[in-house]
């Protein structure tokens, strides 16, 4: 099965401009964790619910001042649609991604693929569930390191 067969089409993407709010609005309104950065032609980033939370409201910002720019994580792993879907799953899992965007053969956004469009398709649940804890793993080290830590 083909990453094209499963995926969201009609991404429409935030700009780097636009201020978090918008797209934490965005997110909302859509029920989405995330919103891909850029334009159709060029993806510039994806900014998660998660990176405000930890890249913002952690660290105390003023979220009102805030761009997505500011926030969102420029390292985009991405898929094609014509990849397997047993492709984007490792990608994901080697990444430790819940989600890539997805590109045409001229490098152009047509959706977004995520661990549970693939989870849905029931190949092997342990699997996706797997992916889905390893995603989320170096944040569970790296809290657990700073608890640990006496300072």
């Amino acid at each position: 099965m083909k990453v094209a067969e499963v995926m969201t089409r009609g991404i429409e993407p935030v700009p780097p401009g636009a201020t978090v709010q918008e797209a934490a609005t965005k997110m909302a309104e859509e029920d989405i964790g995330a919103v891909v950065v850029g334009t159709a032609d060029r993806l510039e980033g994806v900014l998660t619910d998660r990176d405000i939370v930890l890249r913002a409201v952690v660290e105390g910002r003023e979220v009102a001042g805030l761009k997505v720019r500011d926030l969102m994580s420029s390292t985009v792993f991405t898929c094609r649609e014509d990849d397997s879907v047993e492709d984007a799953f490792q990608e994901m899992s080697e990444r430790q991604v819940r989600r890539l965007p997805v590109l045409d053969a001229g490098d152009r956004l047509v959706g977004i693929v995520t661990l549970s469009d693939l989870g849905r398709l029931n190949r092997d649940p342990r699997r996706t569930s797997e992916a889905l804890r390893e995603a989320a793993e170096p944040h569970r080290r790296r809290e657990s390191s700073a608890a640990d830590d006496p300072r």
